[in-house]
């Protein structure tokens, strides 16, 4: 009895692994053209949305209508199975128990990534400037932030790149799908600072999504991500707030801008001081680095049944496909490039200044 069971489940494996073979998927001309009206949706739309209704109303309805709702409307509409092609599949408890760790543990490694980022910002423009999202400053403000930053920050965006555009693109293949999917993801963040950063993590829960067949991982693994930001945010605040009451001065201060400052600030210490800072934060790092590998190491042991066939096809890829990306990467890059000029002090910004307001951005 045991051997038929064992035959009739390959013989079903077989039998999905053949129906996932011949499920249409969005071809990469498709899915560079949702790209691209992301983009442009987020840029003229979304900053209108959150400058009449709040970052968190405004945020939320950017997400859900902008991010979440053309490549669904477009899967619809194209009469494709969307199940299928968002890889809807259930998933076991310990995968989403892995993930939870596998995100909080790469948050040094994420780091230290945002931080050679921000270093070559440095050397380039002379300066750092990071902003960081509002955060409730109360359990309800809290809640808020989570929904619209975690919640719906990790279903929309992972539905649009996760869930359709890395599928168009494993045409070329798993690896360069997940690597460009995550580049892209990095792009339409619009923030050149954390860009290496924002890649490393969208790289990371494509590999996910890829490994466990199942792009609510992807879900979870971005709200994991997000929250935790929030949660950091909030208790950064809460001690703030704490450190006034008992007379420390010059906190608040310390927390806005201290990010930026980071790097003047580690110069200033004595060498003993700064030997044992980096000791310490190298430590710190090691330590969670192992961890995370080993947990990404039990994730793919935990999910070897799981890795789904991909249509891999280069040989009908044309040039031409990747034409639709263009409109969205230029805007992307346009704004990246009035950034960098903003923070130089270069006067050429205040041309772009007028340049975009007379295009309708900003």
């Amino acid at each position: 009895m045991e051997e038929f069971s064992m035959e009739q489940s390959d013989f079903d494996i077989q039998k999905e692994e053949d129906r996932n073979k011949n499920t249409k998927m969005p071809r990469i001309i498709q899915v560079g053209a949702l790209y691209s009206l992301a983009v442009i949706l987020m840029v003229f739309v979304s900053t209108r949305l959150q400058t009449a209704l709040g970052f968190n109303l405004g945020g939320a309805l950017s997400e859900v209508l902008l991010i979440m709702l053309p490549p669904l409307l477009f899967l619809i509409l194209f009469k494709f199975d969307v199940k299928k092609v968002l890889r809807i599949n259930k998933t076991g408890f310990m995968n989403f128990f892995l993930t939870f760790w596998i995100m909080f543990f790469s948050i040094p490694v994420v780091g230290l990534f945002n931080i050679l980022n921000m270093l070559l910002v440095k050397l380039l423009f002379g300066t750092v400037e990071i902003t960081q999202y509002p955060v409730g400053s109360d359990a309800k403000g809290f809640l808020v932030s989570i929904l619209v930053i975690g919640a719906s920050a990790g279903i929309c965006e992972e539905l649009l790149f996760r869930g359709v555009i890395q599928r168009g693109l494993e045409r070329l293949g798993a690896v360069k799908s997940i690597l460009i999917t995550a580049f892209l993801f990095g792009l339409i963040h619009f923030d050149f600072q954390r860009l290496f950063g924002t890649f490393l993590l969208g790289a990371l829960i494509g590999f996910l999504v890829y490994r466990s067949n199942s792009l609510l991982v992807g879900m979870f693994a971005h709200f994991t991500n997000n929250s935790i930001a929030v949660a950091a945010l909030f208790l950064s605040m809460k001690m703030t707030e704490y450190a006034e009451k008992m007379g420390i001065s010059n906190v608040s201060e310390m927390n806005t801008s201290g990010a930026a400052d980071v790097f003047g600030e580690l110069q200033k210490l004595p060498a003993p001081q700064l030997l044992a800072v980096i000791i310490f934060y190298l430590f710190m790092f090691v330590f969670m680095a192992v961890v995370f590998g080993v947990l990404l190491y039990a994730f793919i042991k935990n999910t070897a049944k799981d890795v789904g066939k991909i249509n891999e096809d280069k040989s009908k890829i044309k040039a031409v496909d990747f034409i639709s990306f263009v409109p969205g990467i230029l805007i992307v890059i346009l704004i990246y490039v009035y950034n960098g000029l903003s923070m130089s002090g270069s006067a050429a910004a205040e041309s772009m200044t007028e340049f975009f307001k007379a295009i309708g951005i900003g």
